[in-house]
């Protein structure tokens, strides 16, 4: 306890709790207490691009945590373990160096711009995944639609910065990921066979006598399960090897590969194919407890989805939750299972470790709307300014939580709550900021949202990239799809200025932005199963993909027989084929199109004007068979948008036999166009006596059923 006018008289309570650091905030004071030991476990979560928010929440507190192990003398903080699954998986290598970097060495390539979190989840873009059909991002990869490429020379650069001599030499800390075996593993325990898919990886992060980093394969007794493999016989696993376990744990199904591990297992080598460790433990607790060997009493667990904002709840969003549509519900209950699969691990653990135990867990928590949260979790990858905004809500929303902390298990008796926390955060913000005016910018204007103030009354310059991302998304709640068309709208408007093709098209198109992403992942799909199945499959697949165009084809301008299929050079000319076949009674039609779109979204408007020359052949050899050409006009309404498409208008006749005869028939016509596929035509011909009245069954986008099945 110190006193005096310079200083707050300050008071500890509980001191294993985490956080119990520092208190009374004032930058020109050093605080002197009894030595107390905090030891704690940080649990982290997958995401996919909910992995940016993380980085930036991992980032801060291990930088603000950092600078109180080195500065605050009176405190011992001890990491104990470090657990991660999927996205976090990458996230844990990079803690367990953050963690043992040296006094020396604290600020080296380690600020808020500049450190191996913000690098590894703000340059990975959309464009930098996606493999296009013709596979020349990764022509080796022939079962997934994104790529490694990039992902994998980050993970050389953390690598190279793992052999830096950048580490406290006395620093050890153990890791570990969750990974989810493709084929079962099949043990036995107790005379009961189980399959078990759901393993884990443990290692040790320490540093060499020259400060240089290492990682090797964790062999203590305490955390061997039959659920435990290791990378090395020998202990020391190759930095090619680590970063094949960081990819299995991250390879999201049908999104990244499947990793091929080469491990131990009790002793014997073998070889399996491993994906994503969030399938099963997404918050892999029980691996982080057995890695601190029980001695952690606080658990850090970092979830993006932990709001400490309540949104206002309408009648509206009560009536979107409660009417789905049956393929909604259907999907809605596989969710449901799977999340009930992930959750089930975490429960048993929860039940094991704490319903009877002082351990505790600090839950991070979320004020503003993530851009990660959009598209199940794919969102932040569609423009880098997307995944910076992501990065420093993370960073803001580590300072709040480390100020609540700080507050709650050590406060001083002269301060209230409130000023406490106030001073924490100005304090924390302070550290993490330094040498920063982007981020202190930002900062600020987070800190005034919710708190009504910033952490400091200075000007500084702003980020127009990260200001228009925030008006445009702070007012979402449910981050459903409405939200999202919500959030484009307001970057539109904003003049948002998108790094990424994909975003670029969703600006221009906001009603339609789905249709790029959408063209280019069906196509990726059809190639993939024409490459590697030889059953049914990619029949079904094609006959899938022109089923879909109606929900990827481009409806804008000037348009020539609107095919769904993305032809190529090389496919131009199944253009030239009709696009509709129509029966009636005796009589086949072939037509084909031009439409000029409008650019609106108003159902009670025309979408498009139509030009539709047919040619109609009846199929009976009568003497008085008559066979024609016609020209349909018509205004076409997108009643229900990729659904429903009606149409009507006027039509023109010239019969012929052996050629057009030289009179001019009117009649007039009107279509119902389901998914742009099925067509029902109702024509009236006024000069033809006996068989005015006729109704045509058509089926549409002719050419892009030859593209699909057979022109691929």
């Amino acid at each position: 306890m110190i006193t005096g006018s310079k200083y707050k008289i300050c008071y500890y309570h509980d001191m294993k709790k985490l956080f119990l650091i520092f208190l009374c905030f004032f930058p020109f004071s050093a605080l002197q207490a009894d030595q107390e030991k905090n030891d704690f476990s940080l649990i982290i979560s997958g995401g996919i691009s909910l992995g940016a928010y993380e980085a930036g929440y991992n980032w801060a507190l291990l930088k603000y945590m950092g600078y109180l192990k080195h500065s605050a003398k009176h405190n011992d903080i001890a990491m104990k373990s470090i657990a991660g699954a999927s996205a976090g998986a990458i996230n844990t290598l990079m803690s367990a160096m953050a963690w043992c970097r040296s006094k020396e060495a604290f600020d080296i390539n380690n600020t808020i711009e500049q450190n191996l979190f913000h690098d590894m989840w703000t340059d990975v873009d959309f464009e930098d995944l996606f493999i296009n059909k013709d596979a020349t991002l990764d022509p080796a990869n022939q079962t997934s639609l994104f790529s490694r490429k990039k992902i994998q020379s980050l993970a050389d650069t953390i690598m190279t910065e793992l052999h830096r001599p950048l580490y406290d030499k006395e620093c050890s800390v153990p890791f570990g990921f969750a990974v989810t075996r493709v084929n079962p593993k099949e043990v036995t325990i107790k005379n009961i066979k189980i399959a078990n898919k759901l393993f884990h990886i443990p290692f040790y992060f320490k540093a060499k006598e020259d400060g240089s980093g290492s990682v090797i394969d964790n062999m203590d007794s305490y955390i061997q399960r039959d659920n435990t493999i290791h990378l090395a016989q020998d202990g020391k696993p190759s930095d090619a090897a680590i970063k094949k376990a960081m990819f299995a744990s991250s390879a999201f199904p049908i999104a990244f590969e499947q990793v091929a591990l080469d491990y131990v297992y009790k002793g014997e080598k073998e070889h399996a194919l491993f994906l994503d460790g969030g399938v099963f433990d997404n918050i892999p607790l029980d691996l982080g407890i057995r890695l601190a060997n029980h001695q952690s009493s606080d658990f850090i667990f970092m979830d993006p989805k932990n709001m400490r904002r309540t949104f206002k709840h309408t009648a509206k969003d009560d009536e979107k939750e409660f009417r789905q549509s049956p393929i909604n519900s259907a999907i809605g209950l596989l969710t449901q299972i799977f999340a009930a699969s992930e959750s089930s691990v975490l429960y048993n653990t929860l039940s094991e470790h704490f319903l009877k135990s002082d351990k505790q867990i600090h839950l991070s928590s979320r004020y503003f709307p993530i851009t990660g949260k959009f598209l199940e979790h794919f969102g932040a990858f569609l423009d880098k300014g997307f995944r910076e905004y992501d990065y420093y809500v993370g960073v803001y929303d580590a300072i709040i939580n480390s100020a609540k902390y700080a507050c709650k298990y050590g406060k001083s008796i002269e301060q209230d709550d409130a000023i406490c926390q106030q001073r924490a955060r100005k304090y924390i913000y302070t550290i993490l900021t330094k040498s920063s005016p982007k981020s202190k910018h930002f900062l600020n204007l987070l800190s005034k949202e919710e708190f009504g103030r910033g952490f400091d009354r200075k000007k500084h310059p702003a980020n127009q990239d990260l200001v228009e991302i925030y008006e445009a998304i702070k007012d979402t709640t449910s981050m459903d799809m409405e939200d999202y068309h919500h959030f484009i709208e307001n970057l539109q408007k904003n003049g948002y200025q998108a790094h990424n093709a994909y975003l670029i098209h969703t600006l221009q198109y906001p009603d339609n932005w789905y249709r790029k992403p959408l063209t280019d992942i069906i196509q990726r799909i059809v190639m993939l199963e024409n490459e590697n199945s030889t059953n049914l499959t990619p029949a079904i697949a094609s006959v899938a993909a022109y089923t879909a165009g109606s929900f990827y084809r481009t409806k804008s301008g000037l348009t020539y027989n609107p095919v769904s299929a993305p032809l190529d050079r090389d496919k131009l000319g199944v253009k030239a084929l009709p696009y509709e076949l129509a029966l009636t009674k005796n009589m086949f039609t072939l037509g084909y199109e031009y439409y000029y779109y409008f650019e609106h979204d108003k159902f009670y408007l025309p979408r498009a004007i139509e030009a539709k020359p047919s040619f109609g052949f009846e199929f009976t050899n009568r003497e008085d068979q008559v066979n024609f050409a016609r020209l349909d006009l018509n205004l076409n309404y997108d009643v229900k948008k990729d659904f429903i498409m009606i149409g009507a208008g006027g039509s023109l006749y010239k019969d012929f036999r052996s050629e057009l005869d030289g009179s001019v028939g009117v009649g007039l016509n009107a279509y119902l166009d389901l998914l742009n596929i099925f067509r029902i035509t109702y024509t009236k011909r006024m000069d033809y006596a006996g068989r005015q009245n006729n109704i045509y069954f058509g089926i549409n986008d002719i050419p892009s059923f030859i593209y699909w099945v057979f022109g691929k």
